[in-house]
């Protein structure tokens, strides 16, 4: 996939975008997927010898579907004539840190507001696209570790969230996105957790401008969602509360070391003389 190093780098430089374009373009991906998937709802009606092999065609060709949104969004979106290459500078800390802002993310929101969560009912036609993603572990695994992480970590943050960033304060971008990354979910518990989890996502690519990164970050969300989250949720007893809140104010006490870290990571990385002027 050249076009990931392409965001990396510089190569693709995005085009300024408010948030009424940023909208357009996120329906417009919607509405490219939906028209993608046409033909397989048409070959479903002749499904009756392939119930076994159906799914898996159904996902490589969502897949490829995906492929071909983001190509046709970069080609629209992007301008290679001023582009101002760079290339974010990672070392093992900015990984790690990532790492920690998305597990302490997991331990507070998943010993806490899912319980507020869990009593909002989802739509139907969301359980439904659970429970085909669940026909295959390996689509299961794929789908949810692999896919969802490159090509909502694209949209949203290689595309939209860095187009807002260039034209509104990056603050408000991240909001932004965040929220059209909660409305993409189309289900208030799911849109909770993702818009949440966008806004940290958010910081963590603004931080260092790096698509990897933040790829990295939702690919450790998504493992410890498909993990973590049901160990959380199979809590009981007498001292269920006292332990729900034991995690809680671990995931804030590695939130705060998190932040610090990427703040220090941050200075470090400036040139001398910005040290200095720190120091004074």
């Amino acid at each position: 996939m050249k076009f990931l190093e392409n965001i990396e780098n510089g190569t693709i430089n995005i085009k300024k975008m408010g948030i009424i374009k940023a909208l357009f373009v996120m329906f417009l991906s919607i509405l490219l997927e939906v028209f993608g998937q046409v033909p397989v709802e048409i070959t479903n009606l002749f499904s009756g010898r392939f119930e076994k092999t159906l799914p898996y065609v159904i996902f490589v060709f969502g897949v490829l579907v995906k492929y071909y949104v983001i190509i046709v969004l970069l080609k629209w979106l992007s301008n290679r004539a001023n582009e101002e290459k760079h290339k974010p500078h990672l070392n093992w800390k900015n990984f790690v840190y990532a790492t920690l802002m998305i597990i302490s993310f997991r331990l507070i929101f998943d010993n806490s507001l899912v319980f507020w969560v869990s009593g909002i009912s989802t739509p139907s036609f969301i359980n439904q696209a659970v429970d085909e993603l669940a026909v295959s572990p390996i689509i299961l695994i794929i789908g949810v570790i692999i896919v969802a992480p490159i090509y909502e970590e694209i949209i949203f943050r290689g595309i939209l969230l860095k187009g807002m960033s260039k034209k509104t304060n990056p603050a408000v971008a991240i909001v932004v996105s965040a929220l059209l990354f909660a409305v993409i979910h189309m289900n208030i518990p799911q849109g909770i957790n993702a818009f949440l989890l966008g806004l940290v996502l958010g910081f963590i690519y603004l931080n260092k401008r790096s698509i990897y990164l933040s790829i990295f970050a939702h690919f450790i969300n998504n493992v410890l969602a498909l993990s973590l989250s049901s160990f959380f949720s199979s809590i009981g007893g007498e001292y269920a509360i006292e332990i729900h809140c034991i995690f809680s104010f671990i995931g804030i006490v590695l939130l705060i070391i998190a932040f610090d870290g990427y703040k220090q990571n941050k200075i470090k990385n400036k040139p001398a003389i910005y040290k200095q002027f720190i120091e004074v």
